[in-house]
């Protein structure tokens, strides 16, 4: 009974396959209609396998539904093909699967100018999740006068939208700056850019992008590059602010080795989600610089662009300047303070011998991170927990141009910067 059943079971494909266009840059309209009426199966469940692809892919993408109408995505600057076959299964088929022969249909929009014509070397970054920034030179073939524009559309805009923030070179459109774009992420963004030029044809480029694939974030902040008791490396920063989901970002580590007067060879150390690294003694003792960079990662994209990095070097006596830098001392060393006039935002440090000293710069201020006691000019000054007063003998031995105190008991000698002079000091006990 069995096989006479699927014997007799023949299903016929569907009907009246259609591809249109609704001037929405790619997404087309594919719809059909069900077999033949006559043929009914009531112990049985009808769907259609759908698959689509431009011509000259390899695979097609597939889609399994109950649905006559669907709206997918092509490159028409390339043919659309799609096929439907119908699947049968159930009672009527002793619950094996039943396939109809396939129905084809292709969509080509009429070709317009030369090839040559097109513009050339499209490229777009999602900066931070904030902002898409797409760019293009013109076609070999574009004449003198031309006028480019970008339409784009995702689901949700009723109609194909034009940017309205070009960038310009020479009097010519070669970019475009699109914001307010989080509705369109994580689903395909439509672009074409045309143009026009008195009597001439120019070919239209269409394409498709995924803005979480095109993702760039800003580099990542507040890198803290610190020494533990072990004497290990310590590397530690923070995501970078903006819309970039922290979840979505891994990181690369490198750090590069003191070459004397020669350039850095820089080292990988480690990809990875977390924002801290531990780097041995026995593999960084003749480190000089770290930095690191983010990206998003696999789990919230296929594929991303690397951020600039965030650079932290501490070599010799030369002063680096780069915003991010604390490094703690951990051994007693003399350390002097040049006082420098403040006329840059970031953090900047020096290191002697095995010493650091973190310079955090606040309108004319400098503070010194140093645990009590302390030697101020040779001569130890204990700091109470609840000093808040100036100490008399360190504003003497110190310099006439400046004040120092301790502040608020944590262990910070302050010193308001009147003048640029030097300071010396040395530790007994360090943080």
């Amino acid at each position: 009974m069995g096989s006479h059943t699927l014997r007799a079971t023949v299903v016929a494909p569907p009907r009246d396959l259609r591809i249109s266009d609704p001037g929405l840059l790619g997404a087309l309209d594919v719809e059909w209609k069900p077999p033949p009426r006559e043929q009914t199966f009531n112990e049985c469940t009808v769907k259609y396998k759908f698959e689509y692809r431009n011509t000259g892919d390899r695979d097609w993408k597939v889609i399994f539904t109950r649905k006559l109408k669907f709206r997918v995505g092509f490159d028409l600057s390339r043919t659309a093909e799609v096929r439907v076959q119908t699947l049968l299964k159930g009672g009527c088929t002793d619950d094996v699967e039943v396939q109809s022969d396939w129905i084809y249909a292709t969509f080509q929009i009429p070709p317009q100018g030369k090839l040559e014509s097109e513009v050339q070397n499209f490229h777009c970054i999602y900066h931070d999740w904030e902002y898409l920034k797409c760019t293009w030179e013109p076609g070999l073939l574009t004449p003198h006068g031309v006028h480019y524009g970008l339409y784009y559309w995702y689901e949700g805009l009723g109609q194909a939208v034009q940017c309205d923030h070009y960038i310009q070179e020479h009097g010519v459109n070669v970019g475009c700056v699109l914001q307010n774009l989080s509705q369109a992420e994580y689903q395909d963004l439509n672009v074409c850019v045309n143009g026009s030029a008195a009597a001439t044809l120019l070919r239209p480029l269409y394409t498709t992008l995924r803005l979480h694939n095109l993702a760039k974030p800003s580099a990542p902040e507040q890198l803290v590059v610190s020494v533990s008791a072990a004497e290990e490396l310590l590397v530690a920063w923070s995501p970078p602010g903006g819309r970039m989901p922290p979840h979505c970002l891994e990181y690369e580590v490198q750090v590069a080795e003191d070459a004397g007067g020669a350039a850095a060879a820089w080292a990988f150390v480690s990809t990875q989600m977390e924002t801290a690294l531990t780097i041995s003694r026995a593999n960084q003792s003749h480190v000089s610089c770290v930095r690191v960079r983010g990206r998003t990662n696999i789990f919230c994209a296929d594929q991303g662009f690397w951020s600039e990095w965030t650079q932290d070097c501490f070599s010799g006596m030369e002063l680096k300047e780069n915003g991010v830098s604390f490094i703690t001392f951990l051994k007693p060393v003399w350390v002097q303070v040049l006082m420098l006039p403040w006329g840059s935002a970031g953090v900047q440090h020096w290191r002697w011998g095995a010493g650091f000293i973190h310079l955090q710069p606040a309108p004319a201020q400098l503070f010194l991170q140093l645990s009590s006691p302390v030697h101020l000019a040779g001569k130890p000054q204990n700091i109470p927990a609840s000093a808040a007063a100036p100490f008399p003998a360190a504003r003497g031995q110190l310099a006439r141009s400046r004040d120092c105190w301790a502040r608020e008991g944590t262990g910070h000698l302050q010193c308001l910067h009147r003048a640029s002079s030097w300071l010396s000091c040395t530790t007994d006990e360090l943080l």
